[in-house]
């Protein structure tokens, strides 16, 4: 996965629900149901810093885009909802 490798790499090459008039007909399906989940988290847990997180934080370099290094998070399960056990 070096830099050289993925400007030799074709574009098309990674595309998990396929692409033009054929694509994957549950992929609207897919991304919801990540939305969906990703909500649900967001809306019964506190998402904290875990105590193995470095402070401050290290950056990857090399890459395109600012991407912080060995970041952990933990859960903490909110109150709010009586459904969530």
């Amino acid at each position: 996965f070096t830099p050289e490798e993925r400007a030799k790499r074709d574009q098309y090459a990674y595309l998990p629900f396929g692409a033009g008039p054929r694509n994957c007909v549950g992929m609207r399906f897919a991304l919801m149901e990540v939305k969906v989940c990703l909500a649900y988290v967001i809306a019964n847990f506190k998402i904290k810093k875990s105590p193995q997180t470095k402070v401050p934080l290290e950056y990857l370099t090399g890459v395109g885009m600012l991407q912080p290094k060995d970041v952990y998070v933990g859960l903490e399960l909110r109150n709010k909802n009586p459904l969530v056990k």
